[in-house]
């Protein structure tokens, strides 16, 4: 099913989840035991928290500051609250969520969670993890996940919840805390020295060590789950050199276990309803809007930038895989029955496909809503998250003709170039990116720059108010997000008629239809590597066959390699910008 699903150009979760319903109670009734694939499946969600753990660098989440803690601190009681009192009101108007006074809440609160799951498998798939947007995503479910705890403690009493417990159980995560990094101080270093030299027993021993942190966690006098265990384990070893090595090996591990949770889920898929399914779509288009509220409303007032805070709302429009646990434990203490699990179910499985398109295509959703939000407010709003920095270059754009859509690995070594070689083009080269932490060193440098969605004609034409006459896209297809090349070098030639316009293909075929569209000229990679290898062979050949017939003898001629590492050992010289 997931190689038809594939075929199909469709999410794999889905064929997962089919595949479960396949073999599950409602399809052909193979597998009778729920609990034991949910129980394997469940190990899925500790590998991925202690992979994220892993690969958490907590400096770059922390440098968001403000945005990141308040909206994770306050988006999920906001949707929370807001969602518990619609699905309330609904209820009262005669939309029944299930029986049981708690229904309304049991529905509202676990969907204001979203599925750490789905969104960090779908990030890492579409290296979108160590981006802005990515590391505010990352951030905001880990508040989540801990919004979820606090769920979890006050749940059994919820009808008289004790503050006594919260403040036990807060005082217990640090405590684990505090354990973690201790140990991964004083301990495992002498045992990863020891171990060096087996690889083999070095991921085992970094298993055994998530498993050591889990299992301590879940001992009844402390009480918190393998979840938060697993992320607090991984954070603790993240700052060691072999964590590459454990995230190379172990997200094989990962992925079979996180394909037995979506086959898990599709076992527990009860026979749709007309009535539970169209309840269920209500909830996701519920869940959906006011994550608008809940992220991208808290991340604007926090000054976050449009496309930072929109990027991480449609990131986070699904509902959590703790939406399912918390369900669960309403059924076995009686706040809830069969049908309102059933319809969180259903939620669940609809936004995890919805999502699956959302985060891949997440850069060209972001795109379209800014053209609609353009056209309702007829081009005139041109906030934070368009162009931040178009007037603070001393209004000098007039003598830049050069712009540079997008800043990456070629712009940067196009840049440090200039400043060896010529540094009079400096004062000629504009910036257009959304990578406002490359700015300051760019200004250093005397380049102006402007913070803008490089494919909107709106915003690079007031990004920039010269006369320009080069227009360069050195970032090819594959590292684009929500734009390719082709869509770059139209949108050039109808902001800049009469500029000359440079775009970057990674394959021929690519090449000549940029070509055919009108630019003066396309970069490829391979192409100009093999320039620079035919360069050095010739040279090389030459002055080989001259040595020989001088000598007589064939020798080494170090010196036409020192001559081409000459040209370029200026290369790395002052590149300075963090990428």
């Amino acid at each position: 099913l997931a190689f038809i699903v594939n075929m199909l150009r469709l999410p794999l979760i889905l064929g997962y989840i089919l595949g479960g319903i396949l073999v599950g109670p409602i399809g052909l009734d193979i597998v009778h035991s729920q609990a034991d694939i949910q129980d394997m499946s469940s190990l899925g969600l500790v590998f991925l928290l202690f992979m994220i753990g892993l690969e958490l660098d907590v400096s770059e989440i922390m440098k968001m500051g403000r945005v990141v803690i308040g909206t994770g601190l306050l988006q999920f009681p906001l949707c929370a609250g807001v969602m518990t009192a619609i699905f309330s009101g609904l209820q009262a108007a005669g939309l029944s969520w299930g029986s049981g006074q708690y229904a309304a809440l049991y529905v509202g609160t676990p969907c204001a969670i979203s599925s750490t799951m789905i969104v960090v498998k779908l990030l890492s798939e579409h290296a979108q993890m160590d981006t802005s947007p990515g590391r505010l995503t990352i951030g905001i479910l880990i508040f989540q996940d801990i919004w979820a705890i606090i769920v979890l403690a006050i749940q059994p009493d919820m009808a008289n919840p004790k503050i006594l417990g919260l403040l036990k159980t807060f005082a217990t995560i640090f405590g684990l805390i505090i354990v973690a990094l201790l140990y991964a101080k004083f301990v495992m270093p002498a045992i990863f020295v020891f171990t060096s030299k087996s690889v083999e027993l070095m991921l085992i021993i970094s298993l055994a060590w998530c498993f050591f942190m889990c299992c301590l966690a879940t001992l009844p006098f402390i009480g918190l789950s393998m979840e938060l265990a697993a992320l607090i384990s991984g954070v603790a070893l993240a700052t060691f050199p072999y964590s590459a090595e454990f995230i190379g090996k172990i997200k094989y591990i990962r992925d079979f276990f996180i394909i037995l949770f979506f086959v898990g889920l599709g076992m527990q898929i009860p026979v749709p309803t007309v009535e539970a399914v169209g309840k269920a779509v209500l909830v996701a288009l519920v869940v959906v809007l006011f994550r608008w509220l809940g992220i991208f409303g808290v991340a604007m007032i926090l000054r976050s930038g449009h496309r930072l805070a929109a990027l991480a709302t449609i990131n986070l429009s699904q509902v959590s895989e703790f939406a399912l646990v918390i369900c669960s434990l309403g059924m076995s203490f009686g706040h809830i029955n069969e049908e309102t699990l059933t319809i969180v179910i259903w939620s669940f499985a609809i936004l995890a496909i919805t999502s699956s398109y959302m985060i891949e295509y997440n850069y060209a959703v972001y795109g379209a809503l800014c053209r609609c939000c353009r056209r309702l407010l007829g081009g005139k709003r041109k906030g934070r998250g368009d162009n931040v920095d178009t007037h603070e270059e001393g209004g000098d754009h007039v003598d830049r003709n050069i712009v540079l859509l997008g800043f990456h690995k070629v712009a940067a070594m196009l840049i440090a170039h200039f400043e060896h070689h010529s540094p009079h083009l400096l004062a000629k080269v504009h910036v257009i990116d959304f990578h406002e932490n490359i700015m300051p060193e760019l200004r250093k440098r005397g380049v102006t720059c402007a913070y803008g969605d490089i494919s909107s004609p709106d915003v690079l034409e007031h990004a920039h108010h010269g006369d320009v006459k080069l227009v360069i896209s050195s970032i090819p297809d594959s590292l684009l997000r929500g734009v390719d090349n082709l869509r770059l070098l139209a949108v050039s030639k109808q902001v800049w008629p009469n500029a000359d316009v440079i775009v970057t293909a990674d394959n021929p075929k690519d090449a000549s239809r940029l070509y055919h569209a009108g630019a003066e000229y396309v970069l490829r990679m391979a192409k100009l590597c093999a320039e620079r290898l035919e360069a050095l062979i010739i040279d090389h050949s030459v002055h080989i066959t001259s040595a020989h017939h001088a000598l007589g003898q064939e020798v080494k001629l170090n010196h036409v390699f020192a001559v081409h590492r000459e040209r370029e050992k200026d290369d790395h010289l002052n590149h300075n910008f963090a990428l």
